[in-house]
């Protein structure tokens, strides 16, 4: 005699055989969806790394995090490098003044595509602004091999635009840029003076501009990518789990993972480890900060 249905008892079989087929496959999907983010991360982050080498060569330098760019008086490198990216029109934009709201919204090349793509002056990624305030890593390199200053009208003449050419270190061993979740918007007007110069002659940096634009590196700075840190908003950051991705002054890009040791980050982030009192190598104390 032919059966019509299933017997309960089958049925149950049947879900539960479906669920852990579904409980073995959602962790895989999610790590490949990641995997691709990832990749399309590291993708982003060369094109920008690539837009600051163009710019290197047809500026004779590097953009500063901050610029004096057409009728505005301070904005953002984002804004500087949008032709080397393509975005000619919005920079044809922004450089009239204006700013429609069609034209503030984020392109792909400024967000990590793990985070909030679409969104108003979302900025995924920031630029290499140098040691903290003005003494450096151990007290002699800044503001000589600081890769992005402050290239207002006001501070061209102290701040030297910095070749890609002349890092000491060479392209591939020094950071352009880097994720960090707590960036601001790439296309605020700064009208604080972010840089000054005290009596001493000495640079002293307000951090909002670099905070937002920029990271700052020092030994005392956490290094946290998986942003379980939050008391420097300065630090590496990514939605990536265990890694975040950094981009480097010959185009490349690439994942680092949390468990850095902080002599080898900040031998990736300092230009030129030769200016510090000590090797750099001398302050990793172990993985991860």
């Amino acid at each position: 005699m032919k059966r019509s249905a299933f017997t309960l008892i089958e049925l149950l079989v049947v879900i539960v055989v479906v669920a852990l087929l579904a409980a073995l496959l959602l962790p895989a999907i999610n790590r490949s969806r990641e995997t691709a983010r990832r990749t399309q991360c590291i993708s982003r982050q060369r094109d920008l790394a690539f837009a600051m080498i163009a710019y290197d060569k047809a500026n004779n330098g590097l953009p500063g995090y901050l610029n004096t760019l057409g009728q505005m008086p301070s904005h953002s490198w984002a804004i500087a490098v949008f032709p080397m990216l393509g975005e000619n029109k919005r920079y044809e934009v922004l450089m009239g003044g204006l700013f429609p709201a069609e034209a503030l919204v984020s392109p792909p090349a400024l967000v990590c595509p793990s985070d909030n793509p679409g969104e108003t002056g979302r900025l995924n990624y920031v630029v290499n602004c140098g040691p903290a305030e003005e003494n450096g890593i151990n007290g002699d390199i800044a503001p000589y091999f600081t890769l992005f200053k402050d290239r207002r009208t006001e501070w061209v003449a102290i701040n030297k635009k910095v070749k890609i050419e002349d890092i000491p270190d060479g392209a591939g061993n020094t950071i352009l840029l880097s994720e960090n979740l707590d960036a601001g918007v790439w296309f605020k007007d700064w009208l604080i003076c972010d840089e000054l110069i005290t009596k001493t002659g000495e640079f002293t940096r307000d951090s909002d501009a670099v905070r937002n634009l920029g990271f700052i590196w020092s030994p005392d700075r956490k290094f946290a990518p998986d942003a379980l840190i939050t008391d420097d908003p300065r630090r590496p950051s990514s939605k990536h789990p265990g890694t975040v991705i950094a981009a480097f002054a010959d185009g490349s890009a690439k994942p680092i993972s949390d468990d850095i040791g902080m002599g080898d980050w900040l031998k990736f982030v300092c230009p030129d480890n030769e200016k510090a009192r000590k090797p750099v190598d001398d302050r990793d104390g172990g993985s991860g900060f």
